[in-house]
């Protein structure tokens, strides 16, 4: 090995710890390798897609969780760093193949989705809706307002909570 290439070497090991654990990482090794996680985790979340933090529904929520819990070790030293970065880019690739087999097949998308639920029509509250959502009636009544911009459901064709938990609105 040349010279410089050790030097490098060396350079990048202090720097990052690749050595340290949770007891004896210091103070810049945990910010280097912070800024390292956040540019890394930046390139795994551009290949997983767009909808990956734009989107609320379980599947997106799972991978939230798991992708901070995951690289969060690296920061503090408490994985290996190159395992754990082969392990976000897996759950990534786990997530697209989801996401795509998702797209084509209906039964799939209900059970890792999940589905709408009509919770009124018109002035009609379906209370038995609300309960199984564990929706309150103001919850609701909330919802209307924001996505209609009116408090008299009798006006509202109706009111659904999507398969994300949004409370939407179709006006009449």
């Amino acid at each position: 090995m040349s010279q410089t290439r050790y030097a490098m070497q060396e350079f990048f090991n202090n720097l990052l710890g690749m050595q340290a654990t949770a007891e004896t990482i210091t103070i810049g090794q945990t910010c280097a390798r912070a800024v390292l996680v956040f540019l890394v985790a930046l390139v795994l979340l551009r290949l997983s897609g767009r909808r990956t933090f734009g989107g609320n529904s379980a599947l997106d929520m799972v991978v939230k969780f798991m992708f901070g819990a995951l690289l969060s070790r690296v920061i503090i030293a408490d994985a290996p760093m190159g395992i754990t970065f082969v392990a976000a880019a897996a759950l990534v690739f786990v997530h697209r193949t989801l996401a795509y087999a998702v797209y084509f097949s209906p039964l799939l998308r209900k059970l890792v989705k999940g589905s709408d639920s009509i919770l009124a029509e018109g002035a009609t509250i379906h209370q038995h809706e609300l309960r199984q959502a564990s929706v309150s009636e103001q919850e609701l009544r909330a919802g209307v307002r924001a996505a209609a911009s009116t408090n008299d459901l009798s006006t509202i064709k109706e009111v659904r909570l999507e398969h994300d938990g949004v409370i939407t609105v179709v006006k009449m």
